[in-house]
């Protein structure tokens, strides 16, 4: 039976961590339809359950690598968004975070030094705030 099925996955795409988010999100909304008794959440987990499923028997690996790679671009700017804002919360009482007006750069100057110039590194617009 094993020969057969690794005879059968021979040429196809196989699992990834796309496929892995996919399950887990199908699985996720499946159990939240049989609690909140919403019969869109039982469509939207078959419909992602589905998508897995023919991700993981597609023959076309270029493809179904791209979407992997977007997919991952995706949840690295995810994750370091959440990082910066771990960090900014962990220096909240060092720190002050401020925008640039003018190009929406993000700047830290330091807490307790009353109201202060800050110029921007990148466009070099100066603004007068409290720190």
């Amino acid at each position: 039976m094993r020969e057969k099925l690794r005879q059968f996955m021979i040429g196809r795409y196989g699992t990834d961590g796309l496929n892995q988010f996919l399950s887990i999100a199908s699985l996720a909304l499946l159990l939240i339809a049989i609690i909140s008794r919403v019969s869109l959440f039982t469509y939207l987990g078959a419909a992602l359950l589905i998508f897995c499923y023919y991700r993981t028997f597609s023959r076309n690996i270029s493809k179904r690598t791209e979407e992997n790679y977007k997919f991952y671009t995706l949840k690295d700017r995810v994750d370091n968004k959440f990082k910066g804002w771990k960090e900014q919360w962990a220096n909240r009482k060092v720190y002050h975070y401020y925008r640039c007006p003018q190009c929406r750069q993000k700047l830290r100057v330091p807490r307790g030094r009353g109201r202060i110039q800050i110029s921007c590194p990148r466009c070099g617009t100066q603004f007068i705030k409290k720190s």
